[in-house]
This record gives structure tokens, sequence and C-alpha cells, in this order.
């Protein structure tokens, strides 16, 4: 079989056979549904189901036959032909374009034991394979489901029970929620069915009645319309033409396609609000270390090691907390394992001495012994080794960062699960590393990840489930008033639970702090100096063409604004990955260039910004 892919106004790839009788949508056009649920991403949050009565328009006079049911058969065919591509029998199937990777093309294929295969559409010159990503359960009796793709989401229907919603992204976790039910419970007459999105609203036909129902945005029962009572529904395409919008459907009693045109009203279906403040930009992962020797949450947090001639021989530093501390080259592949015990959160800063030589070092907190683990690596090729480890005076170390002040003078900053953080000055001597506590100070509850502005002597710490802080990184914060935590971002903004790794992304013109928002499986982007705004945020999603998957649940992330070779010329982010797929393996690191994140998500914004600038500066004059 040959999927035909034409372009649409969106420049988005869609199938040439628009409309399935039993379960592809049709309208590959997406929009959204996102404020359906609490935040945008795990979809772990039920939303609550409220009875809305609204008017039922009553279509029936403006309905007409038209000669199109064999696109109906067409489709029928193409459920077949992907049933032999996978070897069993499919109920239905529904098309997802990743917004932002218009390369890559996946399906939702729902089998007759109710569960959804993920698959991935590698399309040949007169064929296509398929290659599946993940699977997951489905409720009973799900023959029907749509893709949002702008908003990453997938809603199936539920016969005789209602429509249900989950991520479509296959990196994140597998949970639904209610968008509809059938009455007495919700606004469905007697049944769902057939699900079509498009221009960010959803429209559900009943299978085998005569009502289709038109939600908005937030998921609220818009319009409902009802057909004449004679029709038995069994397939739906919506589609917008100027200021009309067409209905199609089959009738299962008469096998007869009829169309209905509604006017719109200057009724705008596309909200941009919506748009700009809730899709979070996919960008596919660039590379991606060998994984981690355990199984289970294993792999933590990574620290970037520069080469000081050779920038393709930098290196990746990574934990393993249940085993120790990990080297990778950029290639990904392992070269250095140091097995010494359960080490979390780690970081670099190089250019420091060791017994009077040149060394560079890294800190990593030691959960075994509430240390922190110092660790030796040569200037010149990058080999490390453990050195020695300074007892906390914490009970349950947890987050670690490093920090090189005034005087270049290097601190470690550890923090325990109860909220308290300790700062270490590293002193060198001829017997080699000492640490001193130097200041003490704590959040209100569980920190982990944190990051420290050499240049302007900023420590940012986060709050797990609070918010995202910043305060003074010098010991002596409390005599230059610079105490006070000044909160960044709640949880809730932009930041969704965990506030987990994050790191600076410094070069001589900027400065940028990067957050993982473990909660919806999303990278936030502020400027690291005051007011600390919002830039924007992304997703790293799977490279179909290296066969790299996306990264989600991240805990810890490095980033260097250095060049390190033609595929990270700009600079590289790293992140752990906490479901590693493509094959399902042991947790690992991803690995992304920052020139994708500068053309995707800061260069738009400069030229937004630009734009707004020269119209004041227009009505400046014009004044």
């Amino acid at each position: 079989m040959n999927i035909i892919f034409e372009k649409t106004a969106l420049k988005k790839p869609v199938l040439k056979n628009k409309i399935l009788k039993r379960t592809l949508n049709i309208a590959l056009l997406s929009s959204v549904l996102s404020m359906l649920l609490t935040g945008c991403g795990l979809l772990s949050e039920p939303r609550s189901m409220e009875y809305t009565s609204v008017e039922i328009l009553d279509v029936t006079g403006s309905s007409r036959v038209i000669d199109n049911g064999n696109v109906f058969d067409q489709a029928d065919s193409q459920l077949d032909e992907f049933s032999k591509k996978v070897g069993y029998p499919l109920e239905g199937l529904c098309f997802y374009q990743p917004q932002g990777n218009s390369s890559q093309q996946q399906v939702f294929l729902l089998d007759e034991s109710s569960m959804a295969h993920q698959m991935l559409v590698e399309q040949n010159e007169n064929d296509f394979n398929l290659l599946e990503i993940r699977q997951f359960p489905l409720p009973p009796n799900a023959e029907y489901c749509v893709v949002d793709d702008q908003s990453d989401r997938l809603f199936v229907s539920e016969e005789h029970i209602g429509v249900w919603v989950y991520s479509a992204r296959a990196e994140s976790d597998v949970s639904r929620s209610i968008i509809d039910l059938v009455k007495p419970y919700g606004n469905l007459i007697n049944n769902s069915g057939p699900l079509v999105m498009i221009d960010q609203q959803l429209f559900v036909a009943e299978k085998e009645g005569h009502f289709i129902h038109q939600y908005d945005v937030q998921a609220r029962l818009k319009k409902s319309y009802q057909l004449n009572h004679n029709v038995s529904l069994d397939g739906l395409e919506v589609k917008r033409e100027g200021e009309h919008l067409i209905l199609n459907y089959l009738d299962d009693h008469s096998g007869k396609v009829f169309q209905t045109t509604l006017l719109l009203k200057d009724e705008n279906l596309i909200t941009d609000v919506f748009e700009q403040e809730y899709f979070i930009k996919n960008i596919p992962a660039d590379g991606e270390t060998q994984p981690v020797s355990d199984v289970g949450d294993a792999a933590d947090d990574p620290a970037i090691w520069l080469h000081s001639s050779i920038a393709e021989k930098s290196l990746v530093f990574g934990t393993n907390k249940k085993r120790g501390l990990l080297v990778y080259n950029l290639d990904g592949n392992l070269i250095q394992q140091l097995d010494v015990g359960r080490v979390n959160n780690v970081d670099i800063r190089q250019g420091f001495t060791h017994k009077g030589l040149p060394a560079d070092i890294a800190a990593a907190s030691q959960r075994d012994n509430r240390s922190i683990a110092l660790f030796h690596i040569s200037p010149v090729d990058g080999v490390a080794s453990a050195v020695n480890e300074i007892i906390t005076g914490l009970d349950e170390v947890y987050g670690l960062c490093m920090y090189r002040g005034l005087e270049s003078k290097v601190y470690v900053f550890i923090n325990d699960q109860d909220g308290r953080y300790e700062q270490y000055e590293i002193s060198d001597s001829a017997a080699g590393w000492s640490g001193t506590r130097v200041r003490e100070f704590s959040v209100g509850s569980q920190p982990e990840g944190c990051a420290a502005d050499d240049k302007n002597q900023r420590l940012f710490v986060g709050e797990e489930n609070v918010a995202l802080w910043t305060l003074g990184a010098e010991p002596d914060a409390n005599k230059r008033n610079d105490m006070t935590m000044e909160k960044i971002s709640a949880i809730t903004d932009y930041l969704h639970a965990d506030i987990e790794g994050m790191d600076l992304y410094q070069t001589e013109t900027e400065n940028y702090l990067l957050v993982s928002s473990q909660g919806n499986d999303s990278y936030v982007l502020f400027q690291a100096e005051s007011p600390y705004e919002y830039v924007g945020r992304f997703r790293i999603s799977l490279n179909s063409i290296s066969g790299i998957d996306g990264a989600s649940e991240t805990d810890g992330l490095a980033v260097s604004g250095a060049y390190l070779g033609e595929k990270y010329p700009q600079g590289l982010v790293v992140v752990q990955d906490g479901r590693n797929l493509m094959p399902h393996e042991a947790q690992n690191f991803k690995l992304l260039s920052w020139q994708k994140i500068n053309d995707i998500i800061l260069a738009p914004k400069t030229v937004e910004r630009d734009a707004i600038q020269q119209h004041k500066n227009t009505k400046a004059v014009d004044k």
C-alpha cells in the first residue's frame, strides 16, 4: 500500500483518503482541546465532568445526499491494509503528526483486544513499514479515535460510555481523563462514536444515533445537532469552507452519505492566545547514550566536560544513582564507569588545581555516606578518578551543584530532602582537597535541582512542588543583602511538578536558564538575569530518521554554550530520559543541539520582539 501525502494550508502532511467508516477520522487538520485537563502533559489529573444544557439544533431540513459513499469503502480498505501489515485484525486507526516534526508520521492502531499500538510509519517508494513504539490498554469496544497534533492528544470513543483523552506522545505516561459521558452522567444522548478534530473543536457523532455534538477548546459542549430520526450514524467528516462548516455523515441504514452546511456566523474557531500559551514545541533528539546497567529509576543527572583543544573530544558525565559515575563521549558511548555507590547529582568546574597541579573537579551528592564525593578529572583527556568525600551535616543528601565565585573560589551547594542547603568551599593544598561549610539556608519543602551563575553570583534552586527561586550565591550573601529568595516562576505558571534539573546556557551575549518541568515532560527557558522573564518551552521528541526516541520524566540536565563540533555548533543540552524506548531499555541520557532551540524557540521570539518594538516606534513617530 502506498500512503500518499498531500500538503495542507498548515504545511502538514495528511493522508489522501480522509474519511474512515469505523475509526479513521479524517480531518488530520488539527487544533486543540488542550484546556481539557489540568496541565499540558501527562493527563494524570482527572477533569471534573459537568452537565451542560445547550440548545439542540435540528438540521434535518438542510441535509442532502452526496455521491461520495465510496470514500468510506476506500477507508475500510485502508484499514484492511494496515491489518494485513501488522498481522492482526483492527477495529480502527487514527494518524498523528507530532507538532514541529513534519518528517515523522505515526499511527494509532486499535486492535480487537482493546489495545492501542502506537506505530512509526516509514514510507517507502511503493510501500510502507511500521515500527511499534509502544502499546497500552484501551476501554472495551474502542473503535474510533482522533489525534490533535498541535496539543499531542489522543481522543478515544468508548461505546455506550463516552469520550476519553490520552497523551499522544510516545514518551508520556499512560493515563486518561474524561471528555464527556452518556446521560445521565454527561451530555451524550445515547452513545459516543466517530470523532473529528478541526479548528480547536471536537465533533462527536453518536454511533447508530442521529446526534452530532460540538465541543470548544475547553471541552465544553458548545452545540448539538439533531439529524433525521431515521439516520444511523457510522461515519463523519467535518471541514471548513469560508464562513461555512460542512458536515458529511454516513448513514448505516441506507449506506448513503449526507451533507449539512452550517453558517459560522462570524465565529472564530481558532484561539491565537491559546495556541501561544499552551502549545509546546517538539524538538527531535540528536543523540543518546548507551543505557545504564541497572533497570528501574537509575540514571539521574548529567554534566558536560569541555576538552581544552578538540571540541569533539568533550565528554558527558552522568550518574547512575544505583551504582556510580559514568562517562560518555559525544557519540554516547560509555568510556568509563566508577562504581562509587549511590551518587545522585553531579556538577563540574574546570581550571582548578589538585595538590597544586592543574586539575578539573567534579562533585556528586553521595547518598550512602551523606557526603559530597569529589572526583579528579584530567584536564588533558577527561579521565576521572575518585579522590575523597566531605561529610555533610545533612540527613538525606539529594541535589547538588557547583559554583565558582569571586576570587575564583570553588564551592559546592548540597541539599537535603527536608529543604536544607549547605554551601561548602573546596580548598586545595599539598594534602589534596578539603571542604569547609560556609553557609546554611533552606527552602520550605523538598528541593533537588540547582544551578549557579558564576558570572553574576546567582544561585537558582528548585523547590520541587512549589516554585523556582533565585538568591545570592556568595557565602556572605547575608552581608550583601542578597539572601532574599526571589520567585522566578511558581508551579502551574509554566512549570509542572516536579521542578527537577536545571542549568545555564551562557555566551558572551546570552544568559538563559533551562529547567526540567518533569510533570509534563517539558523544558522551560527563562532569562537568567532580572527580571528572569519566561522565554519559551519545548519537549524533546522522537527522531525517526536516527531511530532515537524522545525524553520524558527528566530528572537532571546539563547545558553548555561552547562549540562542540559540527553536530553541536552552538552548544549542547543533555537530559536524563526516564523512559528509554525504541527499543525498551534501561534509562539513558538524550543529547540535543542548542542550534535547534535557537531556531525553533529563540529566533522567532527575537523576530516577534523586534516587530513589537518597530510598531511602538512607528506609533511614537505618528504621535
